[in-house]
């Protein structure tokens, strides 16, 4: 449906409504990049590592146990609202259940100085996206990493758990080539967060092509559609993921938000093994 612009509209209403969570999530955000070099409990903030939906996340020492971890912040949208954080808390106790070598360990969730966060393993090494090469990776490096990577999915899939957010970006190798997948389960309070604040869904719409496609790409058909998902949501962002691995490049293109939702939802991808000759017509076949 078109955007109407009239001041009094439901759809400027939505606009209004995403700047302001914008603005204020941006001062947060401000605020907490001085954390750096500061305690927060018995953690010390060392550096920051990244940031994204979910809050930004630090590299910290835990001093009680004398250990690195990865520390991530929640948003005030998120940490000030008593039912979303219940919701919250309960998602990340169910995925810190998990016991898998290729699955991130959740290690608490906590709360300090009026900052609400979360610790888990903190993982040295690229993610995959930083791992995958131009033209994609021989036979023997994709087997490596895609024989854990569907094992891990496998495992949470087995205790009723999605990952929904499912893409290179949270996928970590480290140096001894060790797979670790980050932040299952999150993507459902994501998507309900940005989609109650902005009156729309932060991964269809076009103001948002930046953050959108990077996602967008790995998105199964009943995601982009708003309908209700299981396991096999990740089932296809996994094919994509591998396809992406064993070409060096997703295998649904598009220079706009709107051409890659099309190309999901119709177009056929080209073999892989058309793409990368060391891969074999059996690995496409999976894929």
């Amino acid at each position: 449906p078109q955007m109407r612009d009239p001041s009094g509209t439901k759809d400027s209403r939505s606009r209004r409504g995403a700047m302001q969570i914008v603005h204020r999530g941006a001062g947060e955000n401000g605020r907490l990049d001085k954390m750096i070099g500061s305690r927060l409990a018995h953690y010390r903030i060392l550096e920051k590592l990244g940031e994204g939906g979910m809050g930004i996340v630090f590299l910290a020492e835990d001093e009680r146990l004398h250990r690195k971890v990865a520390l991530k912040t929640l948003p005030p949208a998120l940490a000030e609202d008593p039912q979303r954080l219940a919701r919250f808390e309960r998602e990340v106790k169910t995925v810190a259940a998990l016991n898998h070598p290729n699955i991130v360990t959740i290690y608490s969730v906590e709360e300090a100085d009026g900052k609400r966060f979360f610790t888990m393993e903190h993982v040295e090494g690229k993610t995959l996206s930083q791992s995958i090469p131009q033209g994609g990776l021989p036979l023997q490096e994709f087997l490596k990493i895609a024989v854990p990577l569907a094992d891990a999915l496998a495992a949470a899939h087995a205790k009723g758990i999605q990952h929904r957010d499912l893409k290179p970006g949270n996928v970590m190798v480290n140096a001894d080539g060790r797979v670790k997948v980050l932040d299952f389960g999150l993507a459902k309070l994501r998507e309900h967060d940005a989609t109650e604040a902005m009156g729309f869904h932060p991964q269809t719409t076009l103001t948002q092509e930046g953050l959108a496609i990077g996602t967008l790409a790995y998105m199964a058909p009943e995601q982009l559609r708003m309908l209700p998902t299981d396991h096999r949501a990740d089932l296809f962002s996994l094919g994509v993921v591998l396809y992406e691995m064993a070409t060096g490049h997703c295998p649904f293109l598009g220079q706009s938000t709107a051409e890659v939702i099309s190309a999901i939802l119709r177009d056929q991808p080209a073999r892989s093994y058309e793409q990368n000759e060391k891969i074999p017509p059996e690995i496409d076949a999976i894929l």
